[in-house]
């Protein structure tokens, strides 16, 4: 049957999935937003319901902001071992409490998940294997690829193992282990998370190795292509209960040439099929717009989404947002859209090219400033927004690095009942516009999407759209935003 990728577009990346008879559960990477680690549920590997996060209370550990879009939540696995789910993940940087490496678990996939038991191991991307035996291994990204057995209740670990360095790229690290008709196989990605990012195989006849690479190798990788898809990597295989196997990794979508991308790294699926005890990932070992596999059900999927997947910067926004029936209260905050600081800011990641996004405030604003945003990080987004300080206006600003812009400003001469705030995006450009008390949409600016790429701005995050409320003064009143609306266009 043939599907389309990406199966989770936007801001999805580091995937890693498990299966539990015939259900399947993902989780992605979040870094600085908050929920993080969301948890995704599939009967047939395409449609995909958000049901869950690993991290939703700020109790359970503090995600830094002293580097955005590169701290936070790092590539998580999960596994579900003795009728438990696991996830182990990094929380970058390692320092400090509350940061490094982490397992947490939960009896209910649905439910609250439980604290961090903190692991005291240097690297990233830690994994979980459990052999016949009932012995749980940890390997990690240090350098290379290290291996460890790990007690699940304490998070103590055994003497450190270097087991493989990879065949000799960059960059060698978010490692997994699979076992099949004898062989131990470790999966990880090379190259950087970039254009050339690749995945490559070594196998052993012991866990502890010495392992031998494929012949073969790189077995998954778009480099060196025109495909429209680019930097294959940081993939996790699954089985489903039909015996057949599948990988998911991440990927970019770039826009432009010379390549740019702005929805982030994506979540794609390729199927697999063994030959002589080696894996073979799709038809040319490249991931593709349309392939095909014996998916584990034909039939669609409802997808269950009761509202928008909202995300927070680092935590710490209760003061400032609320939700309502209608959608959000916000109470604006002394930090604003520059600063590295938790603030008056909700956001959902794009997800598409073509897009609407726009939010309506309907109670009058007192002081300081409040609107939509194009936000990739502190240093680089795009806004519409209402502020009042001497006077009302409307306005369209746009920072890109060091420098920023208000490029258009109009007075309001009477106060209005409500603002509608629109945002539309093409590949190419965001759009700015407004409607005032139901009048004329009115277009006040655009810009290019460019300026907010990952390869102009970024790290390893994408594109998010948000609402947001800021006052210098720390004297505003409580807004409210309603009829927020986002699709694809």
């Amino acid at each position: 049957m043939e599907f389309k990728n990406p199966i989770l577009p936007g801001f999805h990346p580091d995937p890693s999935i498990c299966c539990v008879d015939d259900d399947f559960y993902l989780v992605t990477s979040t870094f600085e937003f908050f929920p993080g680690l969301p948890i995704f549920h599939s009967k047939n590997l395409i449609d995909w319901t958000l049901i869950g996060h690993g991290i939703e209370r700020e109790s359970q550990l503090t995600l830094s902001n002293k580097n955005p879009n590169a701290f936070g939540l790092y590539a998580p696995t999960i596994r579900y071992i003795n009728n438990r789910f696991y996830i182990i993940c990094t929380n970058v940087p390692h320092i400090g409490q509350g940061t490094g490496n982490f397992i947490i678990w939960t009896d209910d996939i649905k439910g609250a998940w439980s604290d961090p038991i903190w692991i005291d191991l240097p690297g990233i991307d830690p994994s979980l294997f459990m052999d016949d035996d009932g012995t749980v291994y940890y390997t990690g990204a240090d350098g290379g690829i290290f291996l460890t057995e790990i007690d699940l209740v304490t998070g103590e670990t055994t003497e450190r193992l270097d087991i493989w360095a990879g065949t000799g790229a960059a960059d060698p690290e978010g490692p997994h282990i699979y076992k099949k008709n004898g062989y131990y196989y470790l999966m990880i990605s090379e190259g950087g998370t970039s254009y050339g990012h690749m995945i490559v195989m070594a196998r052993s006849k012991k866990i502890t190795g010495p392992y031998e690479a494929f012949e073969g190798n790189p077995v998954l990788t778009n480099r060196s292509s025109n495909s429209p898809i680019q930097a294959i990597g940081h993939s996790d295989l699954v089985q489903d209960a039909n015996g057949n196997w599948w990988a998911v990794c991440l990927g970019i979508r770039p826009i432009a040439y010379p390549r740019a991308h702005l929805l982030g790294r994506e979540t794609f699926l390729v199927p697999v099929v063994w030959k002589r005890d080696w894996p073979v990932f799709g038809e040319e070992g490249q991931v593709k717009e349309i392939m095909s596999g014996p998916l584990p059900q034909t039939i669609k999927q409802e997808i269950i989404r009761e509202k928008l997947d909202w995300l927070t910067l680092f935590g710490g926004n209760a003061p400032y947002i609320s939700e309502t029936q209608s959608g959000f209260e916000l109470v604006p905050s002394n930090n604003n859209l520059s600063d590295n600081q938790p603030m008056a800011w909700i956001g959902v990641r794009q997800q598409h090219f073509n897009f609407h996004f726009s939010a309506t405030l309907v109670t009058p604003l007192v002081n300081g400033e409040i609107g939509v945003t194009a936000f990739l990080n502190p240093t680089h987004h795009y806004e519409i927004y209402l502020e009042r300080d001497s006077v009302l206006s409307l306005n369209f600003r746009r920072r890109i690095g060091s420098l920023w812009k208000t490029e258009k400003t109009i007075l309001l001469v009477k106060e209005p009942k409500e603002v509608t705030f629109i945002l539309e995006g093409t590949p190419s450009t965001y759009k700015f516009s407004y409607q005032v008390d139901q009048e004329e949409i009115e277009r006040i600016g655009e810009g290019e999407t460019h300026y907010l790429t990952t390869e102009v701005g970024g790290v390893f995050t994408g594109i998010m759209l948000g609402i947001y409320a800021s006052n210098p003064l720390s004297d505003g009143n409580r807004l409210r935003m309603e009829k927020i609306n986002y699709y694809e266009k």
